[in-house]
């Protein structure tokens, strides 16, 4: 048993990083009963959790306790997953934001540049990058950190304006702007036509938000779209967020719309 116990602490430690705290506690309710991993116990942690993408998550989790540490208590993984999630909740209240500009930078003030911001997010992902825009061109430097992520195994999901649903708002392909190999390494979004509410004159919305987000941990939030102007002429605004509860959220969010099919791959 012994050996088993740091496979079940380290796969409770990963999960905590990946699933908010009330589905980590949902979890632990639904197992702590549990004299192993049998079906049962299985089927009623799974249940505890709604939402998708989170129960794919702790299905893996769950895979980890059957296959790699059947010996160890229903109880006893329980108490790893509410101490994982306890730590991790410490981490993440560990915060610091930073102010993010482009354009003329006034005497005395000291602040990170667009493109700094972006390529440290992009860089800094292990697992999980999520980046967020209207609009997309000339950007090569953004390219070559995204399909470095790729290289060493992070999961890419690029949310994107495009002509089409936007009602041709756009005037070129953002698709297309990414490139043939951005496009085949990471999951490319968009936000359907009959997924926008519209007015009475028929105008829809658009997708205006520009954010990214690397491993649930570190958040970028800007006015800047990825653009060679935006990252380098504008005057644009941001923020970049470290560790707190903000990157796990808005992560979540578009995750959410993703499974329901507010956002979906691009064909």
């Amino acid at each position: 048993m012994d050996e088993q116990r740091p496979i079940i602490i380290d796969a409770a430690v990963r999960l905590a990083a990946e699933l908010p705290p009330g589905s980590i506690h949902a979890l632990a309710r639904a197992i702590e009963h549990a004299t192993g991993p049998r079906d049962a116990a299985r089927a009623a942690a799974l249940q505890a959790i709604p939402q998708p993408a989170q129960r794919a998550r702790a299905s893996g989790f769950l895979d980890a306790w059957a296959q790699q540490a059947p010996a160890i208590s229903g109880a006893r993984v329980a108490l790893a997953l509410l101490s994982a999630a306890a730590a991790t909740r410490s981490t993440r209240a560990e915060q610091r934001v930073e102010l993010i500009w482009t354009g003329p930078l006034a005497a005395g003030v000291s602040m990170r540049r667009t493109d700094q911001a972006l390529l440290q997010i992009i860089h800094r992902a292990r697992q999980e990058l999520l980046v967020v825009s209207f609009a997309v061109y000339k950007i090569p430097a953004v390219i070559e950190a995204l399909m470095s992520a790729a290289a060493r195994g992070v999961v890419i999901r690029i949310c994107i304006e495009a002509p089409e649903p936007s009602g041709q708002k756009m005037a070129y392909d953002t698709i297309k702007a990414l490139g043939p190999a951005v496009a085949s390494a990471a999951q490319i979004y968009i936000w359907p036509t009959d997924r926008r509410p519209a007015d009475e004159r028929g105008h829809t919305g658009t997708l205006h938000a520009k954010c990214a987000v690397a491993d649930r941990r570190t958040l970028f939030l800007s006015s800047a779209n990825l653009t060679d102007y935006a990252l380098s002429l504008n005057m644009e605004l941001g923020v970049l967020i470290s560790g707190g509860p903000e990157p796990a959220t808005v992560a979540a969010q578009f995750e959410r719309m993703i499974a329901e099919g507010v956002l979906q791959r691009s064909q």
